[in-house]
């Protein structure tokens, strides 16, 4: 009876496994009845062997230190260190020998092929600096996907991961602002390129990474001496948040005297005209006229509550765009106030156009005392546009202007003549330009680009870092000087592979699950006690 009772010392150990492994997998101690029981027959077969062998262990010890059980328990533990051993030195050849296998069907734990050729072809290092937010549920995985740049080129590429409450310092020489996540330099010394992200996702940073690798920042030039909003002005109603936001993205942006310099500079990528308060000369309106048409890339912003400044307007009729005299007003919903019509309003219409493609959906542009833009009806041969960003369906453009800003009681209709909502507020012009010359003097095929929009004080100080205007925004500078393109990498998904099937299904797999291999573990167990016992 006592030496049954020794075995039930390996039936609870067994039992008590099972149990624990079934709860591990499961996700609960007591959801299933089946794992309950192993661990309650575990633990009272282990109390009964424990007060059966209890009495006479101290007896047994002195012997099995000198005699043949001993001999096999030190080749036990010999056998043991041997295979523990291997498993160091394995793990120690698997890290300084590092390879990967993503066994998912969408590559969902790897970087897609055209980020690996951008990594692999990088020819100057690569500085990859986070921002560890631990409020931030996305930071495990950002971690993860910049280990994963790191690995398919880490002679070139190096990760950190600051946390700006213990190394601030760090941070502000990095020029990191709010709302920076990542921080992307490449190359060394003066000759490196730097851009400073919002999100960490494989297609922000590898475009970022494509973007500094090509070489010098594009120049982007902003017209001045007429009034327009501070591009140095940290002040309400200046544009600095703007121009930090582009030397974020690698683009130059430098100031422009129309009038001093005579003609657009050479080296312009773009060229922004923003609300401007005074009149452009003749021959300033005309240059700038005149370098869109010759392949240039214009961006207009007009602003309507200056309704004495034509500029944009007449800029912008050059090129068939139509920018009314008139504000939008669209319904806006008060708490305990109802529906009310106000001059800012949340864009609700976004056409497809590489402007708008990588806009979130959940965070629209916002728009403050816009007028309309409207794209000709009759289009030339080669001339596309595309009216980006539209009003709601319950809004209208008001050309009574009169009624609505110089009286003290302001009040609009709609009225026959004015644009019944959605009203565009923004049009995109492309136009493809012929060669010019012939034979090794020809030019490559040029493009004219130009942009309107109806309203400047989104792009302002303070409305800039507003809802999605800062996507907005950077989209349109990027296209302009032609850096719309980069990759496409589509989100990665886990395919499920699940199939639902009965309670009682389940229960019967998880029972055949374990009787199973207790059963073949018992019996085995049973045997070697079994002929333990007949030897001793």
């Amino acid at each position: 009876m006592e030496m049954a009772l020794r075995f039930f010392g390996y039936i609870g150990t067994v039992l008590l496994l099972f149990g624990v492994l079934g709860a591990v997998i499961v996700g609960s101690f007591l959801e299933q009845p089946l794992i309950v029981l192993h661990l309650i027959l575990g633990t009272l077969c282990l109390v009964a062997w424990g007060v059966t062998s209890g009495l006479s262990s101290f007896s047994r010890a002195s012997a099995a230190i000198s005699g043949r059980t001993a001999r096999f328990g030190y080749n036990a533990a010999l056998y043991t260190a041997v295979f523990v051993g291997l498993i160091v030195v394995a793990n120690i050849y698997a890290a300084m020998n590092d390879q990967r296998w993503d066994l998912t069907a969408e590559g969902v734990y790897s970087l897609s092929e055209k980020s690996q050729k951008v990594v692999a072809g990088l020819s100057k290092p690569l500085r990859l600096v986070a921002i560890d937010n631990p409020q931030l549920q996305d930071m495990g995985q950002a971690r993860d996907l910049l280990d994963l740049y790191r690995y398919h080129n880490d002679k070139m590429v190096t990760v950190e991961m600051i946390d700006p409450a213990s190394r601030p310092i760090e941070i502000d020489q990095l020029g990191m602002k709010p709302g920076n996540l990542l921080y992307v330099e490449y190359g060394e010394g003066a000759a490196k390129g730097v851009s400073r992200l919002n999100t960490i996702d494989e297609q922000s940073v590898t475009n970022a990474v494509l973007k500094l690798s090509r070489g010098a920042a594009k120049k982007l030039y902003y017209v001045q001496g007429h009034g327009e909003p501070g591009l140095d002005s940290a002040a309400q109603g200046g544009v600095k948040e703007l121009a930090d936001g582009l030397n974020d993205e690698h683009i130059t942006v430098e100031g422009l005297l129309l009038a001093q310099a005579g003609s657009v500079p050479a080296d312009a990528s773009a060229v922004i005209l923003a609300a401007p308060k005074r009149p452009l000369q003749d021959s300033e309106r005309q240059a700038l006229i005149s370098y869109a048409q010759n392949g240039g890339r214009l961006i207009l912003f007009a602003n309507a509550e200056d309704r004495d400044s034509d500029d944009v307007r007449a800029i912008a009729k050059a090129f068939d765009i139509e920018v009314g005299r008139d504000i939008v007003l669209d319904e806006q919903l008060r708490l305990f106030a109802g529906p009310q019509l106000g001059v800012q309003f949340v864009a609700q219409g976004l056409s497809p156009h590489p402007i708008t493609s990588k806009l979130s959906k959940t965070e629209p542009p916002v728009f403050t005392f816009s007028t309309s833009v409207v794209a000709p009806k009759s289009k030339a041969q080669g001339v596309t546009y595309t009216e980006l960003v539209k009003s709601g369906p319950k809004s209208w453009a008001e050309k009574n202007l009169a009624d609505l800003l110089d009286t003290q009681s302001p009040s609009a209709n709609l009225d026959p003549e004015d644009i019944k909502g959605p009203v565009p507020v923004a049009v995109a012009l492309e136009k493809k330009l012929p060669r010019t010359g012939e034979g090794d003097d020809a030019s490559f095929d040029r493009e004219t680009r130009v942009a309107v929009f109806g309203d400047a004080s989104w792009i302002e100080n303070g409305n800039f870092a507003l809802y999605g205007n800062r996507e907005l925004v950077l989209n349109v500078m990027n296209w302009a000087v032609g850096e719309e393109g980069g990759i496409a990498v589509g989100p990665k998904k886990i395919k499920s592979s699940s199939s639902p099937f009965a309670q009682a299904t389940y229960s019967v797999i998880l029972a055949l699950s374990f009787i199973g291999p207790e059963v073949i573990l018992l019996l085995g167990l049973f045997i070697w006690w079994r002929r333990r016992v007949m030897l001793a």
